[in-house]
């Protein structure tokens, strides 16, 4: 995105039509997220290298969603998540701003311009938090099947 982002202004949205025509619709929003890509690289030495050991690409491990601090956007909610966790459901999903027709103030609503990213993965961790006198949360991690994709907002 081309300013600051907080936290609660990433939503997670679920495709409900096909890949090659996506309905996006907004699933929840996080106090905070995080996404992880990782690659082993290959080490490669030989006599030219001598005591260093040089690199080069090799396998891309498994990325994930690490999303904290959900909160329900418009009646989905922590039970909808468990429910795609329980069915091994391969989900579609956006991590994106939040629409600029937010009923809540977003310190940014999503911009044209504005870069997010889409994939497809599995829900593999999904928690809800319900603490005494405090605001009951949901936290999920969704494991990246592939890579994502890079977009941006027309």
């Amino acid at each position: 995105m081309s300013a600051v982002t907080h936290g609660g202004d990433i939503m997670l949205y679920f495709n409900t039509g096909t890949s090659a025509v996506p309905v996006w619709v907004p699933g929840a929003h996080a106090t905070s997220h995080s996404i992880s890509h990782s690659m082993s690289p290959n080490e490669v030495s030989s006599k030219e290298t001598g005591k260093y050991t040089e690199i080069k690409p090799g396998k891309h491990g498994v990325s994930t969603i690490n999303i904290s601090g959900l909160h329900t956007w418009d009646g989905f909610d922590y039970f909808d998540l468990k429910e795609k966790h329980d069915a091994d459901e391969v989900i579609m999903f956006k991590l994106s701003g939040r629409p600029t027709d937010d009923e809540f103030v977003a310190e940014r609503a999503e911009e044209v311009g504005d870069k997010y990213e889409e994939g497809s993965g599995y829900i593999t961790e999904v928690s809800r938090e319900a603490p005494h006198d405090g605001n009951s949360t949901y936290s999920a991690t969704i494991s990246i099947i592939g890579k994502t994709e890079t977009k941006t907002v027309s």
